[in-house]
This record gives C-alpha cells, structure tokens and sequence, in this order.
C-alpha cells in the first residue's frame, strides 16, 4: 500500500515538474487565433464614439453654423402652459415640447451642436445596454445616430416649411426615448414582469407617439430572441405577441382623443412629412425609416465574451466600413450650396443691421446671387447711404435658389419677404406675410422679432408689447425683447432707437395702404417704387430711382434724376446715377439734353471704352451673352453692363 502511493506521489511530482518547466520550441509551435478582449472592445466603442462626435462637430458647427442659427430662428419655444398645451394637441407632443427647447440652443450653434452630439453618444451608450450589444459593436449601434446627423444636415430649403414643433432636436429626442423605453421594458423590471413593463411602453404614446411603437416593436424582436426555451411554445409565442399587439392596436386607440390626428397618420405621428404644394419628398425620410429598424438587428449580434478568429476579424471590418460609408453618406447628403448658405448669413446680418458684414459677404459670392441677396444687399446700401455708388458693384443677375434633389420650389414671401418688406417701410405687407406664415408654419422668433417690429413703427403698443412679452419667455431673445418694452409705455422714445429711423421716415411718406403683391415680393417693390414719386423725403425719393434704374426704363429715371439732383444741390452726384444719365442722354438725346450737365471725365471715358469694347466682341461673332461674360471682368461694375447684359432675371 506505501509502495502503490509512493509511486502515485512520484508521477504526480513528475507532472508538476513538467507543468512548470519552461515551454521547449519545437517545429510546430503553436499559435493563438486572432483575438478581441475587454480591452479592445473598448477601444472599439470609445474611437467609435469619438468618430461620431468628429463627424458631428464637422458637420453641424463648421459647416452649418449658419444653418443651425437659422433652425432656431425659425422654431418657437415658450414658457407658457399654452404652448405645452398646444404641442399636446398631437401623439408624441411632449419630444416636441423638450425638443423646442433645447432647439433654442442653436442661438449659438457650437452650443447646441454639443447638447445634439453629446444626446447622440447617450443613446449610443444607452442603446448598447439597453439590447445587451457587446461594446465591440458599437460601430453598428452609431447607425441611428448617423440617420440622425444626415436628417439634421439634410432639410435644405425645407427649414423655411417645417410645421412640426422641434423638428431638429426632435429625432434626437425621439431615439433617445426609445432606446429608454426598450431599457424599460427589458432591463429594470424581472422578467415575470414582463407584461406589465410593455404595458407601461404602450401608454407613453401621447407623450412619444411613434417612437414608443418603435419601442414596442423593438421589446417584440428582444422577446422573439431571448424568450428562455424551457418555456412553452404558447408562452413564447405569447411573449413576443404581445408587444406588437399593443403596437398595432395603441395609436388606434388613443387617435379617438386627437381631433386634428385622422387614423391614417397615428402610427408615424411624429415624423414630419415632407410635403408641400408641389411636392412630397419621402426619401428625406429614410433616415429615420433606417433609425427605426437598425436596432431590429441588435438582438441577432453575437455575444461572446471574447471574439476569436474569423469573427474578429469580422468585426474590424464592419466598424471600419461602417464608419467610411458614414462619412461617405453625410458628405452625400450635405446640402452645401453655396448661396444657400450666404442667404442665411446676409439675413442675419440684415435682422441685425450689420450692413458692412452684409456686404461684404455678397462681394465675396463666387457666383451668381439670388434676388434675395440682391434685395437685401440693396438694403444695406440703403441704409450705408451708398445706393448710387455702389449698387452696380455687386453681381446682380439673379440666380434662382439653389435646389438640391427634390427641386423644391422656394417662394421669397416664405423665406425673407417679411424682413425686406420691413425695411422698404412697408411694415402692414411684412404683417401680413409673418402672419400668413405663421397660420401656416406656425409662429417662430424670426417672425415675432418682425411683427414687435412693426407694431412698434405703426404706433400699436398693445400689439407690439404682446409680441415683446412672448419673446421674452425665451432663452435668447428676452434682452432683445426687454430691451424695447419701454417704448410700448413711452411711444415717444423711439426716437431714441436708431434701428428705427429708416424704416420710420419711408412709413411715413408712403402711408400704410395694404393692396395685393400677388405672393411677388420683389415685382411688387418693383412696380411700386419705380412709379413712386415723392420729392419731400431724401431716402423715399433715392428709393424710387434706383428701382426706376432697375425697370430700365427712361421715362421714369428722368423726372427721379432732376428731382434727386434738386434735393442733393449741394453734392455731387454719385457715379451710378451719372452712368444712367450719360446712357440715357447717348441712347434718346431728345428725352432729355444732356450736353450741359457736369458729368465726370471718367464717365465719359468709360463708357466710350464700354461701347468700343462691345463692338469689337460683336465683330466676332460671339452672342450677346457671350459678350457680357466677356465684359463683365471690365465693366461689369457699371450700369451700362447692367442695362444691356443684365437679362431673364426671374423673381421668385
């Protein structure tokens, strides 16, 4: 018996020894499989998500800056119960509600770009426990996030016809509700509660809409996979049954309370429908379609504690493709034209009376402008008192908006007519329009700064101190507001508001009809103008003829030119307006003799280059337009280029 356990002790011995002796080389070492552990996968998940936040701070504060600024501007926010109300009035009112506030955060873009992006890398986070998704997938989990950047980047000239309250946090917000409602109803209660935590999805649709459907359809597919198979077949069934009943069966139940919500729309309600008189245009909802069913594919992501081989390997691969198709996609989808982007800064400067910033982005256009630039452009010279000597020297043809791929037809009375209006004195049109858009759009900053505006000129302080005391319940706009309150006490203190002087004088020597511009901004201030003749204002009456230079049309320039000429007797005459009456002088001598007027010698020189130019172009056998294009170089700062060369303007 000592014998048999002292040889049972020796090969134990011997097998100790042999475990730990030092590993011996041979021909045929072998090799460990390619791995990802804990610490990879999370390398994985934090480049990941740093790529995410690159991507959106790319986007969103270097590239659309001055589209974010614009968001706000057009979206509504307040304080008051009513609008909580109002927002109520539709299923998922309350993502509307929260996403109208955190909206506000693009007054200063790189601000709610943060708050947007920091949301983003939440729901990430929030999603990967929520699903039980191992970190090494989280390139998968950024999907609904990059949908959500490219619908952010992607609503081009639509920004001026959103109807829904919130549209740019609204996505954001409405994931991020799903991914806790799915943590909600799989997570934080046991299973035996299973019923009962679906039951509490189901009944956050008047405050989530279609995002808790989504969420219901999301725990269905988590039931469907990860019901345990000791359960019955029935029981299974049952489990995964059950949520997608309650997504069938919920909007149908609760449309009943919403009298402006018809049954065709409660299951996507919450989803802005991109449609307009002309147009419907579903593909910018695919972003979203794609937001929504990405997650389906969680379940089905494999949960190793460690990924070996092959599927390593895989997994690199699908992170590194991912992120380079979504950087490929949002540059895609980017809508960076050119003059779309200018629109948004001129206008801002415009609303802020920053004319020299102004100008000096219509100088630094590389193309053609848009009538609206143009506009405003001649606003602030206007207003910089250069209308005469400079109003040739920007691009004035005119180029309509630029349209991305659903050629949405863009209307200036929806865009800036209310502004330009305002500016041209006409503050009962500008009314009008801020009104009329906002019955259909709804009420937004811009319009309230526009309408507190207007009431203020037009003497209506009760009017005017209801719009201040709205804008005053907002985050950014309360100084602005307060800061004009004391005239609706005091109508006599807005003398002292410079802002105003403009736009006073020209209200007041054009009265405040109220006709029709046929849905025309500019063809209305056109003809309005041009056949306006007023001799007791310097500002109205230098109005009239510079849009009577912009008709080209001789009989009305004359009588504005003596009548300008007698009212600055004692300056000299800018350049622009001797170009129109040397021209017109050569052009019809016997409307008007032109032989004693003071023109200066360059004028003159100028415009016998100009004629001898254009000749020797023609000679060639080059077209009209060619000509110009030729000139334009040269002589494209003159009103004799504009005159001859200046054609097929189309207004919008």
């Amino acid at each position: 018996m000592n014998k048999k356990n002292s040889q049972r002790g020796a090969v134990a011995a011997t097998q100790k020894a042999v475990h730990n002796a030092p590993h011996i080389a041979t021909s045929q070492t072998e090799r460990k499989p390619f791995q990802i552990r804990k610490g990879a996968s999370i390398g994985i998940a934090s480049a990941v998500s740093l790529c995410m936040v690159a991507f959106g701070a790319f986007h969103l504060v270097v590239l659309n800056s001055d589209t974010l600024y614009m968001a706000q501007s057009q979206s509504f926010f307040s304080t008051d119960s009513t609008f909580l109300q109002q927002c109520m009035h539709q299923p998922g009112g309350f993502i509307g509600w929260i996403a109208s506030f955190l909206t506000q955060f693009f007054y200063y873009p790189a601000l709610g770009a943060s708050i947007m992006i920091a949301l983003w890398v939440a729901s990430m986070w929030i999603s990967k426990w929520a699903y039980g998704v191992k970190m090494a997938w989280m390139a998968v989990l950024s999907i609904p996030v990059v949908c959500l950047l490219v619908s952010t980047i992607d609503t081009g000239y639509w920004i001026y016809y959103m109807k829904q309250n919130g549209y740019w946090f609204y996505g954001t917000v409405g994931y991020l509700v799903t991914t806790l409602l799915v943590a909600i109803g799989h997570r934080m209660l046991k299973r035996k509660d299973r019923h009962l935590a679906v039951l509490l999805v189901a009944i956050t649709y008047p405050f989530a809409g279609w995002y808790s459907v989504v969420a219901l359809v999301h725990l269905a597919v988590l039931a469907c996979v990860e019901s345990p198979s000791d359960r019955s077949t029935f029981r299974r069934v049952l489990v995964t049954l059950f949520p997608l009943i309650l997504a069938c069966i919920t909007p149908w139940l609760f449309h009943r309370l919403y009298s402006g919500t018809g049954l065709e729309g409660a299951w996507t309600s919450g989803l802005f429908n991109f449609e307009s008189d002309q147009l419907a245009s579903p593909s910018r909802l695919l972003p979203f379609y794609i937001m929504a069913a990405a997650p389906l594919l969680y379940p089905l992501l494999p949960r190793r504690g460690i990924f070996k081989g092959a599927m390593a390997w895989f997994i690199y691969v699908v992170t590194v493709a991912l992120m380079v198709g979504a950087y490929i996609w949002t540059e895609k989808r980017d809508f960076q034209n050119y003059n779309y982007h200018a629109e948004m800064r001129m206008y801002r400067a415009a609303d802020e009376q920053d004319w020299d910033k102004l100008l000096d982005e219509m100088g630094s256009i590389p193309g053609d402008a848009s009538r609206q630039m143009v506009l405003l452009k001649n606003i602030a010279l206007l207003n910089t008192g250069e209308m005469g000597s400079k109003m040739f020297k920007y691009n004035n043809m005119g180029a309509q908006p630029g349209n991305d791929f659903d050629t949405l037809k863009v209307h200036m009375v929806q865009t800036a007519a209310p502004l330009i209006y305002y500016y041209h004195g006409k503050t009962n049109f500008a009314s009008r329009w801020c009104i009329e858009n906002s019955v259909e759009f709804g009420y937004d900053f811009d319009n309230l700064k526009i309408l507190s505006r207007c009431a203020l000129v037009g003497g209506e302080m009760e009017l005017a101190k209801k719009y201040l005391s709205i804008l005053s319940t907002s985050l950014f706009y309360r100084d602005w507001a307060e800061r004009l309150m004391p005239i609706t006490k005091n109508p006599k203190l807005i003398k002292n508001y410079h802002e105003f002087d403009t736009v006073r004088e020209l209200r007041n020597h054009m009265g405040s009809v109220l006709d029709g511009d046929n849905g025309l901004c500019e063809m209305y201030l056109l003809n309005y103008f041009s056949n306006t003749y007023r001799k007791d204002s310097k500002l109205l009456q230098e109005l009239t003829l510079n849009y009577a230079m912009v008709q080209k049309d001789i009989q009305l320039f004359w009588p504005r030119f003596l009548a300008y000429a007698q009212l600055h007797n004692d300056a000299e005459m800018p350049v622009h307006y001797q170009e129109a009456a040397y021209l017109y002088g050569q052009l019809e001598p016997q409307s008007m003799n032109t032989s004693r007027m003071p023109f200066d010698p360059i004028i003159i020189e100028r415009y016998q280059g100009f004629q001898q130019l254009s000749q020797s172009l023609l000679n060639t056998g080059l077209k009209a337009k060619e000509v110009g294009e030729a000139m334009k170089s040269s002589y494209g700062d003159t009103f004799y280029w504009f005159y001859f060369f200046s054609r097929d303007v189309h207004s919008y």
